[in-house]
């Protein structure tokens, strides 16, 4: 293989590369949007449902377990009226993250 196709070989790859990323990409962030939204559905039903302490103190654990950012679950919790309601959350969503771009 001389030069010049092992050039445009690894070009092709790159370019593979950058074309699956992206699908990638896209669904790590459902995969992580469902994540917040499944948390903050819980805790939306232990905090002002069933006004379970402890229910929610192991909720909270295991947002910080996992590592979660707080910042995004108090603002689906409180920014959100209906948390059952994908369309709105999704927007309140996009919009504290586009917060967070720079």
């Amino acid at each position: 293989m001389n030069q010049s196709s092992t050039k445009t070989a690894d070009v092709r790859k790159q370019e593979t590369l950058l074309t699956t990323a992206q699908p990638t990409a896209e669904c790590r962030l459902r995969n992580d949007r469902q994540s917040y939204f499944a948390i903050t559905r819980s805790l939306v039903q232990a905090q002002f449902v069933l006004a379970d302490g402890v229910l929610s103190q192991r909720l909270w654990q295991e947002v910080a377990d996992r590592d979660m950012e707080v910042g995004r679950i108090l603002n689906l919790l409180y920014g959100c009226w209906f948390q059952d309601d994908e369309t709105e959350m999704t927007a309140l969503d996009d919009a504290f993250l586009a917060l967070h771009v720079s």
